[in-house]
């Protein structure tokens, strides 16, 4: 009886022990993928940030390629302006 009793305490030790092991294996697997996962993440969040910054940068180029585009048109007109002007003076 008493045999019996070591053996199923022997045994239950044994499970515990096994439990505790699988345990922090499982938490160690899940730190590493934690970490991977964190990894991802920063490297989208920089992407992000670039991606930001190429936009405000094409946004700053498009107003600037505006300004220009104005300047030449009243630049154009003018100058297309005179040359009717010598050409065809009022009388």
């Amino acid at each position: 009886m008493t045999h019996t009793l070591v053996l199923i305490a022997i045994l239950f030790l044994s499970l515990i022990v096994y439990l505790i092991n699988k345990i922090q294996s499982d938490r160690q697997k899940f730190q590493s993928r934690i970490k991977v996962l964190e990894d991802f993440i920063v490297q989208m969040s920089e992407e992000q940030k670039t991606q930001s910054n190429q936009i405000k940068l094409s946004d700053e180029l498009k107003e600037r390629l505006n300004h220009i585009n104005a300047t030449l048109s009243k630049d154009i007109y003018d100058v297309n302006f005179k040359l009717v002007e010598e050409l065809y003076p009022r009388k």
